[in-house]
């Protein structure tokens, strides 16, 4: 069997092993606000050409007013279009691209460094089984999207530096443009890594060349986020999530100017120095080993499984040996100069925004984790070239691979279903049985966006929902659709359902809780639509 040949049967079984990977046990996990609303749009679009408000074939999808680039709604689309509006549907484009992501780091590293082949396999086999890879590719996350299209824009820039043809310069900026209408971060982060490509390449560039295929189509490419970032509604999002839109609160400032003096506050505590200390806080925060091993995302358990980081336990190990490996020694610099530039790079996107951690916009950073954590790997095997090494090594990470897959599929939404919106299906499916014997239908928004859930479920009209939707905006980060039909989402009152007959409602767990209802003797009369664990997340109760 010729290399070659052995390249491609590789490549082969990585990405069947990786799709299967992300596919098998798809619906453990419900499906979320975005999801829906993508899923939604792109069956809208399947449907009238429209989107759920009537645009006709938008860049830019208004949703629940969050602004999202439109590139999954359209990749869904030919999966909407054949398999019909569902949850995996929705999925597949991310699952499918996720799979490429092993398949594409692997020729991303030997386009680079072509006697790196080691470290590509190793890095292909890491990929496939990362956990950050494999949450963010099992539902419909743009990041994971953005993420794919890194490898892969990067990919050809490279191959270009190394047969200096132009249409790989072309394909590298389509790659690198259709990445500024897949998600928000990667309006910065492809970027950063565009910077990079070109100072570390700078002397094999033709810059005649680079201008015509790389800078010209990109720009044109560009112009409608530009303008979009500069003159439409849809920067708003970005001002609501900028770090940069939450200044240190008036009475915090004058307990430290009363602590010492204004000379003294504007010396060490001005609002810059604020700025400074809270982004370098969120940058670092991308690094510790809490994010990286032991808990993730720990702002938002949706975004991670519990218990455990981003990587597997093996991984944080053959990082750190990684790193001082790459840098101990001149050969093959340039290839760990680059992803060390974008491991640098990668969470400056999230450490720019309100939250103390934020997994999702800083994706990208799997990239050069992996490359390193392979990196280490290898240079672990070199240093004790001992046959049962890669067995042990298989071994723990195969022990840590079972923990995580255990942790992910059955303790996850077990133990945060709020956070996972569970029990949406279900209400919902409850809603329609019921829909035609009631006057009205009070159907709790607790957990955000009840409507998408309606539209999506319910298989809704676009064309009919289109004349009535109405999306009340406000200055908060998204807005909200108060009713469709007879439905109304709202918060749910047990006396004002008591007192119209043809009422329903649904409400939350949480607003039982609230309004006492689990210690009122009709509280037997609730019927719970989602149990989960020793608690229902939905719970309807009916007047006829």
């Amino acid at each position: 069997m010729t290399k070659s040949v052995s390249n491609r049967l590789f490549l082969f079984l990585i990405f069947l092993i990786s799709f299967l990977v992300r596919f098998v046990f798809w619906q453990k996990t419900p499906l979320l606000w975005d999801e829906a609303a993508l899923g939604y749009n792109a069956y809208s679009i399947s449907q009238t050409l429209k989107d759920e408000y009537g645009k006709f074939l938008p860049l830019i999808f208004k949703s629940f007013g969050d602004y999202k680039p439109g590139l999954y709604v359209y990749l869904a689309l030919p999966f909407v279009k054949l398999l019909g509006l569902g949850e995996l549907s929705v999925r597949l484009p991310s699952m499918i691209f996720g799979a490429l992501s092993p398949v594409f780091l692997f020729l991303l590293i030997t386009q680079i460094s072509p006697k790196s082949k080691k470290i590509a396999s190793i890095a292909a086999l890491i990929c496939a089984f990362n956990p950050y890879n494999i949450h963010f590719s099992r539902g419909a996350w743009e990041t994971n999207i953005l993420t794919f299209e890194l490898i892969l824009a990067s990919y050809f820039f490279y191959k270009y530096i190394n047969r200096q043809r132009s249409k790989y310069l072309f394909f590298s900026a389509i790659i690198f443009g259709l990445s500024l209408f897949t998600y928000q971060a990667g309006k910065m982060i492809s970027l950063f890594l565009i910077i990079i490509l070109f100072i570390l390449n700078f002397k094999q560039i033709q810059f005649k060349k680079f201008l015509l295929s790389f800078v010209i189509p990109l720009g044109i490419i560009a112009l409608p986020v530009a303008y979009g970032l500069f003159f439409s509604s849809n920067a708003n999002r970005l001002q609501v999530v900028s770090l940069f839109s939450y200044p240190r609160f008036e009475i915090e400032t004058n307990t430290i100017i009363n602590e010492t003096n204004h000379l003294d506050y504007q010396i060490f505590h001005s609002q810059p120095s604020f700025f400074i200390r809270n982004f370098l806080s969120r940058y670092f925060n991308h690094f510790s080993p809490r994010f990286l091993a032991f808990e993730g995302d720990w702002q938002n358990p949706r975004h991670s499984a519990p218990y455990i980081g981003v990587l597997l336990y093996p991984s944080l190990i053959f990082l750190v040996i990684g790193l001082v490996f790459g840098f101990s020694r001149s050969k093959n610099q340039s290839i760990n100069l680059f992803f060390l530039l974008w491991l640098l790079v990668a969470p400056i996107p999230s450490a720019l925004t309100r939250d103390s951690i934020q997994s999702v916009r800083a994706m990208s950073l799997s990239i050069p984790l992996i490359y390193f954590i392979s990196l280490g790997i290898f240079a672990f095997l070199k240093r004790y070239p001992s046959k049962l090494i890669p067995i042990f090594i298989i071994f723990i990470y195969l022990i840590s691979f079972v923990y995580y897959s255990d942790l992910y599929l059955n303790h996850m939404v077990k133990k945060s279903p709020y956070d996972f919106l569970y029990g949406y299906k279900q209400a919902v499916s409850y809603v329609n049985n019921s829909q035609s014997k009631y006057q009205q239908i009070i159907f709790s928004d607790f957990y955000g966006q009840p409507y998408i859930f309606y539209l999506f479920y319910s298989r809704y009209s676009p064309s009919d929902y289109q004349q009535i939707a109405n999306l009340t905006e406000s200055s908060l980060d998204t807005g909200k659709v108060e009713s469709i039909d007879n439905i109304k989402f709202s918060t749910p009152s047990f006396e004002f359902t008591n007192s119209h007959p043809g009422t329903l409602s649904i409400f939350s767990q949480e607003e039982i809780y609230r309004q006492g209802i689990d210690k009122k003797p009709e509280f037997s009369q609730f019927i719970p639509l989602s149990p989960i664990g020793q608690i229902s997340t939905f719970y309807a109760y009916e007047n006829p």
